[in-house]
């Protein structure tokens, strides 16, 4: 399972993921909070999407982190929204589909 050795971005506009392999990944926090797939931003029984992107400020930033077991990240972003688990499996593999 992938691991980060670090997480730099409280106060920032961005999340950078130092991965146990030496690789890094930036997320933007914006980018990571409609990616946000708790019960408020994706229906649990359709999976659709509830969140509308137009509601998420331009200017997100990362008040607050904290790990979720060893698989994940907790985040209180600027808008408040703090119910997401952001799986660093699911990170990962994001990551690397957005850099092929």
């Amino acid at each position: 399972m992938p691991m980060p050795l670090e997480i730099i971005g409280l106060g920032k506009r961005e999340v950078r993921f130092v991965w146990d392999e030496g690789d890094e990944d930036l997320w933007g926090a914006r980018e990571l909070r409609l990616r946000c797939s708790c019960a408020n931003c994706q229906s649990e029984a359709t999976g659709e999407r509830l969140l509308d992107p137009a509601t998420v400020p331009e200017d997100l930033t990362i008040k607050d982190m904290h790990l979720v077991g060893n698989y994940g990240l907790g985040i209180h972003f600027s808008d408040e929204h703090t119910t997401g688990i952001f799986r660093f499996r699911e990170l990962k593999r994001a990551r690397d589909s957005r850099t092929r």
